[in-house]
């Protein structure tokens, strides 16, 4: 893909997010909004062919302006749609539409005009869609400076006119005292000739035209990079007609708030936290679940690649001090590289669906508490990719706002849920159970590692197992990319990976690898050379080396810690670290 569409992709997403959110009503729950009387899902034909007809790449030129309009009637200036629509101007101020060309957007846009006005009007298709907020227009095959180009006006993002004026005619819902009466509508006493009123503007549908990508639209890994309004139509919203603008604008109120408003998404989500209360001995294992259920977003829970969702446990002392080595971390989102060219996970969660997070961790050094917390960082993406664009680009314009845009995302985070549990713990007592301080597998009485203590055996018939510096030599032969697996004898986890490697897929997989595993008791010198700095030695660990034996620093587990433990519970931790491994070499062997 050419660097001009990615940074097209990018600048789309930019501020999109911040619309679409989190669905959830201001006033109402979920049960409540079902039983309110909302329009179908489905399009008429006479709303398919006005959304037709409304949304192009570029709304054109206003045109003459009928005689009998005063200069407020003609002005497509917000402001002066306020005078009369006072509420809705008020709601607007404080949204993303009116700041949809901030210097996130505009730091990428600037620069693309007059080098390359194609991808630029593809941002403005969104951010700023009328002609007259576009520096240049595009008159057949070349383009031609805007005469009728208003930067204040562009700098105002989605205003109102983007949605409500076409050449100088307004369009909007039926009124609410009057909602079957659609088509024009002119009392003789309204001001701009009355306006045309169609049940378009109530549909999901009147939204997808920015928060929906075609079918055959930028995707990753098979799916769309926006799939918004699609997310809706699968879901039990849409059937119940439950539109995006129930939740993001109540009562018509022109506020659209989403994934950067801490209640608005509080309302999206039921947060369970199963925190036992039995009394435990020192070194046992404690084990806690945190639930997260999509119970009020239409869409996925987050929809976007730009927001991550950072769920948090860790033990507290009596002081009230996190425990060393405690934190264990879950993270909901759909991350990508920063140059949209992979897919690394994707663990968002779908409507109604939900998520389980365990937390083990062995009870040591006098634990009182579990702490809980979720914190949201709606701008997640952005951060990574204006840090980057920063880095490479000479001082200027561009860069000034960039470095606004990038200290706005960081203060957008935010904690959306905090809560800590006490716990038990008889210090009096003398531990029954331990657990060795190498190990991140479960504790285990000396009987079971009697048990265990046999040849670790991984499906060895059909997977064919190297040692660490023959799996070197033949990786950089075959030029095939290494999983280098550290195991202990004693390691029941490391015992209970062999139906892992008996799944079909996994075995085929397999063939596009050097598989390698080192015993971490007889090659030590193997096995500290891959402890992680930022975390501590255990096993099993699980790393993805380039075939010159470079380590693959993207490719871990992003869903909990630590970090290069997968799960012996399911081959699918296995195949996604290998399948993102295998992306990873075949990147790196396109780029050479």
């Amino acid at each position: 893909m050419k660097p001009t569409t990615l940074l097209t992709v990018i600048a789309l997403l930019t501020g999109m997010a911040s619309m679409a959110g989190f669905a959830g009503s201001s006033d109402m729950g979920v049960s409540q909004i079902a039983s309110v009387s909302n329009p179908p899902a489905t399009l008429t034909e006479e709303e398919r062919g006005f959304l037709d007809r409304h949304w192009q790449t570029t709304i054109p030129l206003q045109g003459e302006v009928p005689k009998n309009y005063s200069n407020l009637e003609s002005s497509l200036d917000p402001a002066s749609c306020g005078l009369c629509h006072e509420q809705q101007y008020k709601d607007w101020q404080t949204t993303f539409h009116a700041h949809a060309m901030g210097p996130g957007i505009l730091g990428q846009v600037i620069d693309m005009v007059g080098s390359d006005n194609a991808q630029a009007q593809i941002c403005w298709s969104c951010h700023t869609p009328l002609a007259e907020q576009q520096d240049v227009l595009r008159e057949g095959d070349d383009w031609q400076s805007n005469a009728a180009f208003d930067e204040t006006l562009q700098h105002s993002g989605l205003v109102c006119a983007g949605c409500h004026v076409r050449q100088h005619v307004r369009f909007g819902p039926p009124r609410k005292d009057t909602p079957n009466v659609i088509g024009h509508i002119d009392d003789g006493y309204l001001p701009h000739n009355g306006f045309t009123a169609t049940t378009a503007f109530s549909n999901s549908a009147f939204c997808a035209n920015c928060h929906q990508f075609k079918d055959d639209g930028f995707a990753l890994n098979g799916k769309l990079l926006e799939n918004t309004y699609k997310e809706w139509q699968e879901s039990r919203y849409a059937e119940a007609g439950i539109h995006c603008q129930t939740c993001h604008m109540p009562d018509r109120r022109h506020t659209w708030r989403g994934i950067h408003d801490p209640e608005m998404t509080k309302r999206a989500v039921t947060i369970e936290v199963n925190a036992p209360q039995q009394q435990y001995t020192p070194g046992e294992l404690y084990e806690a679940r945190i639930t997260i259920t999509n119970s009020g977003a239409g869409h996925y829970f987050p929809t976007y690649v730009t927001p991550k969702v950072f769920v948090r446990a860790e033990l507290l002392d009596a002081d009230n001090s996190v425990i060393s080595n405690s934190l264990q971390e879950a993270i909901i989102g759909r991350e990508t590289t920063a140059d949209l060219s992979q897919e690394l996970y994707d663990t968002r969660i779908a409507p109604d669906d939900h998520v389980s997070i365990v937390y083990r961790e062995a009870l040591h050094n006098k634990p009182t508490q579990l702490k809980v917390s979720i914190v949201v960082e709606p701008d997640h993406f952005y951060e990574r990719f204006y840090k980057i664009r920063l880095a490479n680009m000479a001082p200027g314009r561009s860069t000034d706002l960039l470095r606004e845009a990038l200290a706005s995302a960081q203060s957008s985070h935010f904690t959306l849920f905090e809560q800590s549990y006490p716990i038990n713990v008889d210090f009096s007592s003398v531990a029954t159970v331990g657990l060795d301080t190498h190990s991140a597998s479960s504790p285990e009485t000396k009987a079971e590692v009697a048990i265990n203590e046999h040849k670790l055996y991984w499906n060895d018939d059909d997977i064919h197992w190297h040692d660490y510096h023959q799996g070197r030599q033949l990786a950089k032969a075959q030029n095939k990319p290494i999983l280098l697996i550290f195991y202990a004898d004693w390691c029941p986890t490391c015992h209970a990976y062999r139906p892992i490697f008996e799944d079909k897929s996994l075995v085929a997989l397999s063939e596009e690898f050097v598989m390698v595993r080192v015993n971490t008791d007889k090659h030590p010198e193997v096995n500290t050379a891959y402890i992680p700095e930022e975390e501590w030695e255990y096993v099993p660990r699980t790393f993805a080396l380039f075939p010159d034996g470079s380590r693959m620093d993207n490719v871990y587990s992003k869903t909990k810690a630590p970090r290069y433990f997968l799960s012996a519970d399911t081959p699918a931790e296995f195949l996604f670290t290998m399948q993102a491994a295998l992306l990873n070499h075949q990147h790196r062997q396109s780029t050479r």
